[in-house]
């Protein structure tokens, strides 16, 4: 690491991990002389009374009261254990209870500033007040931690990173910088970090006490440069997987594009919500879940704490049956959930004994295979690729990389096999906080990206006869133009070094024109033609404010920075040299 070149000086780096099951932070100080300490700081393990679980990071569950504010309620384990008390008390419905919802920003489900949530009682909400709201309360947990241990620090001498999954579009990543700022981070103090870069980032340089004594190998941060491995990242929602490389002057080169899918710990909880459907019905498990929501609660933390700790070599699944929904299927369906159990598909691999579900682990093992079967078959795929030969380790790091019974199904499929050395450093989970700790203190630790995206602006130049369709023909002021050109900026799968750029010149199309607005679009094709082809997405619109307008028309150049976590622009009046105020907003 000496050999980095950049060094940020912030007194504090913070990192929170806005996880979509689980959420934690970390946290490194700096006195501002040469040698940066490696020690990175944590809080003590999150304690949940009701699971009896004790974690390394706390549950992205948050608690509000009717007037949608956090006083008086609660993120994490804390805003569970409340909510569960009002659920007992049948008043947890004047509250806003919300769990699992950060999964809507996956690709695909974008949100905007207008975007509405659901809680678990069905009120909704603005969603990015949601997430401010959360980051805020693990902001508030840090500072108050700092207090206690007696540092004086101020806010503006923290520098903040917030890790986002790296198959995330930049919409998400935009999405998640805006919630950040209107919890009270400043936009100059903040930056965007990717989780498997993180953690990649974090087991180059931690000590060799760390790591699991089972691993027989030299630590992982003494492998020599060239050393080329995969880091993938198991969380609640996403498996985020890309291929590193290691340079000679510490830094890392990405050989393969981030990608993965939504194969988490919750496709495993979402399947065990479908084997109970499958055996009551939709209609009654909504009922139960709506009228009944403490133990339906409970029946989730059973399952949960199961989850963490199964292995299908050592025996079947035990939980605790809630007598609420026994009670719903007699009132209901007129026989007990014993009987819709014996009429169901599942007759000869679950029991019902003193109120408990036995479920045989060749079940479990089917209800994680949902999510490993992915897992593995996508791992496979990026194993194939050509800039990727030579691979000889795995990382494994995420929450969901501390299951055992995920760890058997990797290893099982690669360890030992092709040269291929499976690791998983302690503590898997609380990884992606500490490396984007060392990312926000070393922010050029990463020399090259490759990109995931094809990214152009629409334009409308002059019909060229023969070239351009005929239907995409059309008369303007200026004479016959084309619609819906793709003008690639850059194309997918082009390696670029950390702040490579690209300069495009736009003009205005109008006399006294004040502001040139533009389409930004995106697209896994290399070569894209229109903006209407398949696969083409609008990203967001580009404003540059022209400084001087006049009857002249102005040639704007557009400057676009890649390679970094986050697109960033610039722009400047050609005649004039004066820098234009340039904004791409990605979520309206």
């Amino acid at each position: 690491m000496a050999n980095v070149i950049q060094v940020r000086d912030a007194a504090l780096i913070a990192a929170i991990d806005f996880g979509t099951s689980y959420s934690g932070y970390a946290f490194q100080f700096y006195d501002g002389k040469k040698n940066v300490p490696m020690q990175i700081d944590s809080p003590q393990a999150w304690n949940s009374g009701r699971k009896n679980l004790s974690s390394t990071k706390t549950s992205t569950c948050l608690l509000l009261n009717e007037r949608k504010e956090t006083d008086e309620c609660a993120f994490g384990f804390e805003a569970e254990e409340k909510y569960m008390q009002l659920c007992i008390k049948k008043t947890n419905h004047q509250y806003y209870f919300f769990r699992s919802f950060k999964m809507q920003l996956q690709d695909g489900k974008g949100l905007t500033k207008s975007s509405m949530i659901r809680d678990e009682t069905g009120k909704e909400m603005l969603a990015i007040d949601v997430f401010a709201l959360s980051i805020k309360c693990l902001k508030t947990h840090l500072m108050d931690l700092l207090k206690i241990r007696g540092s004086q620090i101020e806010e503006k001498n923290i520098f903040w990173v917030l890790t986002v999954p790296a198959i995330w579009n930049d919409a998400a990543k935009q999405f998640m910088r805006e919630a950040a700022i209107k919890a009270g981070i400043a936009s100059d103090k903040l930056e965007i970090a990717l989780e498997p870069e993180a953690a990649s980032f974090f087991c180059q340089y931690i000590p060799v006490s760390t790591w699991s004594a089972r691993e027989q190998l030299a630590p992982f941060a003494a492998a020599p440069p060239g050393t080329k491995y995969m880091v993938v990242d198991l969380g609640g929602g996403t498996a985020d997987m890309t291929v590193h490389e290691k340079l000679e002057d510490g830094r890392l080169k990405e050989l393969s594009k981030a990608s993965g899918g939504p194969w988490g710990g919750v496709v495993v909880d979402n399947a065990f919500l479908q084997m109970l459907i499958s055996i009551v019905g939709e209609p009654l498990m909504n009922q139960f879940r709506r009228d009944n929501s403490f133990d339906f609660l409970e029946l989730h933390n059973e399952f949960e704490g199961a989850k963490r700790n199964f292995d299908q070599r050592k025996m079947d699944m035990i939980i605790k049956l809630p007598p609420t929904l026994d009670k719903m299927c007699e009132e209901n369906l007129k026989h007990g959930f014993m009987k819709c159990l014996e009429e169901s598909v599942h007759s000869k691999e679950i029991s019902l004994l003193e109120s408990k579900l036995v479920i045989t682990a060749k079940l479990v093992e089917k209800l994680f295979r949902q999510a490993t079967d992915e897992i593995v078959d996508h791992m496979k795929n990026i194993l194939e690729e050509g800039p990727v030969k030579g691979i000889s380790h795995i990382l494994m790091v995420g929450g969901f990389s501390e299951s055992p019974f995920v760890q058997s199904v990797v290893r099982e499929a690669f360890d030992g096999k092709n040269g291929l050395k499976v690791i998983i450093p302690k503590d898997a989970g609380i990884t992606i906080a500490k490396g984007a700790v060392l990312y926000g203190r070393f922010p050029k630790i990463i020399e090259s990206r490759v990109l995931r995206f094809t990214y152009g602006l629409r334009i409308t130049p002059i019909f060229i006869e023969g070239t351009h369709p005929e239907e995409k023909k059309f008369r303007s002021d200026t004479g016959l133009r084309c619609g819906d050109v793709f003008d690639i900026i850059l194309s997918a799968d082009t390696e670029v070094r950390n702040g490579f750029s690209v300069k495009k010149t736009y003009q205005t199309g109008e006399f006294f024109q004040e502001n040139l607005k533009l389409d930004v679009y995106y697209t896994k094709q290399k070569n894209p033609r229109f903006t209407t082809d398949p696969g083409c997405i609008l990203l967001g619109g580009l404003n540059v404010k022209i400084p001087n307008p006049s009857k002249d028309l102005h040639d704007v150049d557009v400057t676009f920075q890649f390679g970094m976590t986050e697109m960033k622009l610039s722009a400047r009046e050609q005649s004039s040299n004066i820098p234009c105020t340039a904004t791409l907003n990605m979520i309206e």
